[in-house]
């Protein structure tokens, strides 16, 4: 990775964790198996946006959590496996824990701490 690419992926890692955070929070991944599951059937079994969601799958399709198939149908990814509540190595609390807005209220006053 270039110098370049580095600084880009650090600015970017917020959105990446939130959505992350997003999809673990409203059960995304539970909802969701190795067999793909139409965009708007997650939704509307998660009480959901319809559009919202699908543009939630993409993102998290695009971070490698699920795979999307043609027609707006996802699955999980092993790497999204590790955030189910059922997974034995699972990493669910700890992301609830790390991104929720409790743990990171703190973050955000970083700067004038240091000062």
């Amino acid at each position: 990775m270039s110098d370049y690419e580095k600084v880009v992926d650090t600015m970017l890692g917020r959105w990446k964790s939130q959505v992350l955070y997003t999809g673990v929070k409203l059960g995304i991944f539970e909802s969701l198996g190795k067999t793909p599951k139409h965009s708007s059937e997650i939704a509307r079994e998660l009480s959901l946006d319809a559009s919202l969601t699908y543009r939630l799958l993409r993102a998290l399709a695009s971070l490698g959590f699920l795979s999307e198939e043609d027609g707006q149908r996802f699955s999980i990814t092993p790497t999204g496996e590790l955030v189910r509540k059922d997974h034995p190595q699972t990493l669910r609390g700890v992301l609830l824990l790390e991104e929720g807005p409790e743990h990171y209220a703190i973050w955000k006053h970083l700067a004038d701490m240091v000062r």
